[in-house]
């Protein structure tokens, strides 16, 4: 925690979508001034007022809204020198791992007078994790390969962007029962072409794609069309066939809870290991 948090902050702007949903879970929705674009969960987030996109601050705003906690992601790092300049208190939200996002959740709930619901919120995460790693102990792992991002109007897939070891969908995937396919990267995450693909030729691809409403072209083109679960498999379908095309292993993963590890790393990590190990009784 940076600046000075007298008693338990009534004025919180939320500069991420993460933290905005670990706020809600902590019961401070009440508290909250501000959030993203982007602070789509829970619905009760999209009612509350709009200070821009996440990857910027306005300070005016931030200092004018008599804000007592800015919430940040560690992306934000580089406004820190100016916001303890400028003495607004904030807390930086880590979520690399389930330790790290763990450690934000206690930090926050402390902050907050929120413990208990925090304590809550860790337990639920916790067992989710013992749960699933119970039941993929000792069963052989499958090479996972796990799309971040890529164009998703191409008729297809040329190029994308997947994950390394090197950050949470990497553990995700270890969590789970599975061997990342690129874990030898140096890039957190790697951008990976076709022949690439063919090189790698994973057992599982899981494909995050994220949320419909926030999805932006280079093309003008309908995302009704587009974001069909059968439509994006082809993609993949029509590129090469590898391993995980010819046994039907692939996972296509709509919404953009998949891309906020958080309040719902439980949830994230039951649906990968669905994907991953279809073999055991979930």
């Amino acid at each position: 925690m940076n600046g000075m948090v007298e008693a338990a902050p009534k004025r919180i702007i939320s500069m991420t979508p993460v933290g905005t949903e670990i706020l809600f879970e902590l019961g401070q929705g009440d508290n909250i001034i501000g959030v993203t674009n982007f602070c789509d969960y829970p619905p009760e987030a999209t009612k509350k007022p709009k200070i821009g996109d996440f990857a910027a601050i306005n300070f005016e705003s931030v200092m004018s809204l008599k804000t007592d906690l800015l919430l940040l992601q560690d992306m934000h790092m580089q406004f820190t020198p100016q916001l303890d300049k400028l003495k607004i208190p904030y807390i930086i939200m880590k979520q690399n791992s389930i330790d790290e996002i763990c450690d934000s959740i206690t930090r926050l709930g402390k902050i907050c007078s929120a413990e208990k619901k925090a304590a809550k919120l860790l337990e639920g995460i916790r067992a989710d994790v013992k749960l699933v790693t119970s039941k993929v102990k000792g069963l052989k792992k499958p090479k996972v390969l796990f799309c971040v991002s890529r164009e998703l109007s191409e008729y297809q897939i040329n190029s994308f962007y997947v994950a390394s070891d090197k950050n949470f969908y990497g553990e995700m995937i270890a969590l789970a029962g599975g061997e990342n396919a690129v874990k030898d990267s140096k890039a957190v995450y790697p951008q990976v072409s076709l022949e690439g693909l063919m090189q790698i030729n994973p057992n599982v691809i899981i494909d995050l794609v994220g949320e419909k409403a926030f999805y932006h072209s280079k093309d003008n083109i309908d995302v009704d069309t587009i974001f069909n679960e059968k439509y994006l498999k082809s993609q993949w379908e029509r590129s090469a066939k590898v391993d995980a095309v010819t046994k039907g292993r692939i996972y296509i993963m709509q919404g953009t809870v998949y891309l906020r590890p958080g309040a719902r790393s439980g949830k994230i990590l039951k649906a990968f290991a669905k994907a991953i190990h279809p073999e055991v009784k979930w």
